[in-house]
């Protein structure tokens, strides 16, 4: 059992690990900023702006786009450190950094988790019509803490709600590479190039219908990995893939770690040596994304809307950027062990 004593945020237990939280201001802002850390502190790991936020040898944006990246919650402080005359009427606006920061954690974050608290009578940009806006008094006591109370518990009370439910990112697809390299790409070639006779073995079936594992050898000189990464993912359902590897033959080769399955062509599949092989995967791990993506637009007509569909495409292009700079990094540019194709390659069998 850990210790819950910082919980206050909601009725649910909170992680045991504190949430963090990003509050950014303008200088004049510094005071607000400093008592909305003392509110949440003992509940979130708090950071303002001006404690190391900005790193040396950074951009302001650099670093900004990374704290974007590292909280889970952001608070941003409006004050009217400005004067600005719009239509004739003059009146005290916020500064444009803080503005600005407040819409890259809004669209970093989303509208649930990136919160602006703002002194009373300070302009607020029209685009925030129908977004809640907490809001501030100064006190003459100079009193910032409990000033700022209020608008902290509209606050809290918004962020019980959104730690009901998971942070929901929209490329996940840059994890699935990252996994997908690591934990088959690197252990298969490997193995491919240790060996040059290996084990093999398929899943067939007699003629009874029975399933049985039939073994045999695997000899060749050289050897290349295709990874084929489908045009779009309705091309690796369980209904389509098979009408799309017909001409391959899965196999699988034993290695320390586990049996990997992959695809040969089926003219190869018999103990004769092979002077070059050639073998093939299709990433059905990038089904996954579709997943996560049907968690991020949440309940929509049947079928592929347009919404889903762009961003299963950015995930397919994300996916195969990074893997190849993985293979990159891993094999050098021109290595000649692991190739990345596009689905209408195998048509070329």
């Amino acid at each position: 059992m850990g210790d819950q004593s910082h919980n206050r945020i909601g009725e649910t237990p909170l992680p045991m690990q504190k949430p963090t939280m990003f509050v950014g201001s303008s200088s004049e802002g510094l005071a607000a900023a400093r008592a909305i850390r003392e509110q949440f502190d003992r509940e979130m790991d708090v950071q303002i702006w001006n404690e190391g936020v900005f790193k040396l040898n950074a951009s302001t944006l650099e670093s900004l786009l990374r704290a974007a990246s590292f909280f889970d919650f952001a608070v941003l402080v409006i004050t009217p450190d400005d004067s600005v005359t719009s239509r004739g009427k003059t009146q005290s606006a916020p500064r444009d950094n803080v503005v600005f920061e407040h819409g890259l954690f809004l669209g970093r974050l989303g509208p649930g988790r990136a919160f602006i608290v703002c002194e009373e009578e300070t302009k607020v940009l029209s685009d925030y019509a129908g977004i809640t806006i907490a809001t501030y008094r100064k006190r003459d006591d100079k009193n910032f803490v409990a000033a700022v109370g209020t608008a902290c518990d509209q606050i809290r009370r918004a962020i019980a709600e959104e730690l009901k439910r998971p942070a929901i990112g929209v490329l996940p697809s840059t994890a699935l590479a990252v996994g997908y390299f690591e934990n088959f790409v690197t252990k298969v070639v490997s193995a491919l190039g240790d060996e040059r006779e290996l084990a093999m073995k398929r899943k067939v079936k007699d003629a009874t219908g029975a399933v049985k594992i039939e073994r045999r050898r695997l000899v060749y000189d050289s050897f290349t990995l295709h990874i084929v990464v489908p045009n779009k993912l309705s091309e690796i359902t369980k209904e389509s893939l098979p009408l799309r590897v017909s001409n391959l033959v899965q196999i699988s080769i034993e290695t320390q770690f586990r049996d990997f399955p992959f695809y040969i062509r089926a003219k190869d599949y018999n103990p004769d040596p092979k002077t070059a092989l050639s073998a093939f995967d299709i990433p059905t791990i990038l089904l996954a994304s579709r997943g996560a993506i049907k968690l991020i637009l949440g309940d929509r007509v049947p079928g592929l809307d347009s919404d889903q569909e762009r961003l299963e495409l950015r995930e397919i292009r994300n996916f195969e950027l990074t893997l190849r700079l993985l293979i990159d990094e891993g094999y050098g540019a021109d290595n000649s062990h692991v190739k990345v194709e596009t689905m209408d390659y195998l048509k070329s069998l």
